[in-house]
């Protein structure tokens, strides 16, 4: 038996491209639970899983809005670096959120869209759905492609 890692999944037509890109999860998608679920490079589309933890809760027991936030931030990021390959870093220049009902621990989904991509700056959406499949949050975020420099030696 094999292990999968958290970035594959059984059904996905763009699995393979993301190991390219991301060869390891960074220490941020770990900590928030990140799962691929989906991956569609010509729809520019992708869909995540994330572990809503206890330590993430407020004192109200539901989700501190930070949490989300980064994790809608995540699955932009991840869409956006696939989408500018290994030549261009996409760096997060604005993110609105609009909180639209508390989440509470467990399973988390987030769904992201690149809506407009340009030579060096791109547009996307995301929501994000707590464990009963309701939508939660969402986002609108502007990243610029900022070119990948060798380090400086």
């Amino acid at each position: 038996m094999t292990t999968r890692s958290r970035f594959e999944v059984l059904i996905m037509p763009d699995s393979h491209l993301i190991r390219d890109v991301f060869p390891t999860p960074s220490p941020s998608s770990t900590s928030l639970g990140f799962e691929l679920l989906a991956l569609d490079m010509k729809a520019l589309t992708t869909r995540v899983r994330f572990e809503g933890r206890p330590e993430f809760c407020n004192p109200a027991g539901v989700i501190q809005g930070g949490y989300l936030v980064a994790m809608m931030d995540d699955t932009i990021g991840m869409l956006a670096g696939m989408k500018a390959g290994k030549t261009k870093l996409p760096s997060t220049v604005d993110l609105h959120t609009h909180f639209l009902r508390p989440v509470r621990k467990g399973v988390i989904e987030v769904t992201a869209r690149l809506r407009n991509v340009g030579r060096t700056m791109l547009f996307a959406e995301a929501e994000l759905f707590d464990s009963r499949g309701k939508e939660a949050a969402r986002s609108t975020a502007s990243l610029t492609l900022n070119p990948v420099l060798k380090p400086a030696t």
